[in-house]
C-alpha cells in the first residue's frame, strides 16, 4: 500500500490507472460540522496495486476526476451514493462505468442494503473490522491503523466483484441491475429535493397550500447552509421552519414571538431575506 500526497505522486498514479480495466474505489470523509463533506482520503487499487490519496494536502484532485469519468474503466463501489455526492460537489460531474457491489448484492437476491462488511462475511466468509468506521479522518499525521483499516475497505472489492458479476452473467440479470443503479449516475439524485425532505417531516393533516410554504422554507434553509458550510439543521431545525411556516412572520415583532433566536435563517443578511421570502408567501 502507497501513500500518496503530492502532487506530481498523484499525477503518476492517475497515468497508471488510466491504463487499467477495472478500478476499486472507497472514500474516508467527514461532514459533522460542515454542509459539504469534508473528503480526507480516498483508496484506489487496481488488481495488483492498492493507493491512499491523501486529499487534505495541497494536491488537485482534477486528474483523478477525469478517471472517475472514463467510461473504458469500470470503477467498483460499495454504496457509493455519499461518495458520488462528494465527487459531484468536486468536479462537477459523476463517475461513469460504475458497479456497484451493494446494489448488485439486491440484483442477485441478498438483502438490498446489504454492508459491506456483512456482504464480505456471506459471499467469501471474511470478517471485516469496522471499529473504526466513526474515527476522526480529519487528523493528520494519519495514524498505522486507519491507514490499515481503510485499505480494508477496498482489499475485498475484487472478489465481490467477480462473484457478483459472474453471478449477473451467468442469470442473464444486467438489465436488473443497470435499471436498478440508474440513480447512481443521475445527477438530480445528488441535488436537493425539497418534497423528500417535506416527506421525511412526516406531516400530517397539512394543506397543500402549507406544504408549498414549507418547501419554499426548505430551499432557503439550504441555500443558507451552503453559504455558511455548516450542517442543515444548524441553520434550522425542521420544527423552526414548521413554525415559520404558520406565522409567516415578516418583522420583529412577529419573528421573536417565534422564539427562534438561535437559528442562523434569522440572523445576519439572512433575517431580511426571510421576511422579503414570508412576504412573497403571504402574497399568494
Amino acid at each position: 500500500m502507497q501513500l500518496i500526497n503530492s502532487q506530481k505522486e498523484l499525477d503518476q498514479l492517475c497515468k497508471q490507472l488510466s491504463q487499467e480495466e477495472v478500478l476499486f474505489i472507497d472514500t474516508e470523509f467527514c461532514r459533522r460540522k460542515t454542509y459539504y463533506a469534508q473528503l480526507s482520503i480516498i483508496q484506489v487499487s487496481s488488481r495488483t496495486d492498492k493507493y491512499i490519496v491523501d486529499a487534505l494536502t495541497k494536491i488537485d484532485l482534477a486528474k483523478f476526476g477525469d478517471i472517475l469519468s472514463n467510461d473504458k474503466i469500470v470503477k467498483v463501489f460499495h454504496s457509493p451514493d455519499q461518495d458520488f455526492g462528494i465527487f459531484y460537489h468536486l468536479f462537477g460531474k459523476l463517475p461513469a462505468n460504475v458497479f456497484d457491489t451493494q446494489i448488485a448484492a439486491g440484483v442477485c437476491g441478498l438483502d438490498d442494503i446489504m454492508g459491506y462488511s456483512r456482504l464480505c462475511k456471506q459471499l467469501l466468509n471474511v470478517e471485516v473490522d469496522k471499529t473504526l468506521q466513526k474515527a476522526d479522518w480529519l487528523q493528520r499525521p494519519l495514524s498505522n491503523a486507519l491507514l490499515n483499516y481503510a485499505i480494508k475497505d477496498i482489499e475485498y472489492l475484487p472478489a465481490l466483484y467477480r462473484e457478483l458479476s459472474n453471478n449477473i452473467n451467468s442469470r442473464k440479470l444486467w438489465d436488473a441491475y443497470f435499471s436498478r443503479s440508474a440513480k447512481l449516475t443521475d445527477k438530480q439524485t445528488y441535488k436537493v429535493q425539497p418534497g423528500k425532505i417535506l416527506d421525511k417531516m412526516r406531516l400530517s393533516d397539512v394543506s397543500k397550500e402549507f406544504q408549498n410554504r414549507l418547501k419554499h422554507l426548505i430551499t432557503f434553509r439550504e441555500e443558507c447552509a451552503q453559504i455558511l458550510d455548516i450542517p442543515r439543521g444548524f441553520c434550522a431545525s425542521d420544527k423552526d421552519l414548521i413554525h415559520i411556516s404558520r406565522v409567516l412572520p415578516t418583522n420583529d415583532l412577529e419573528l421573536n414571538k417565534l422564539r427562534i433566536q438561535s437559528s442562523m435563517i434569522v440572523k445576519r443578511n439572512f433575517k431580511v431575506k426571510l421576511f422579503e421570502l414570508c412576504a412573497g408567501l403571504k402574497s399568494l
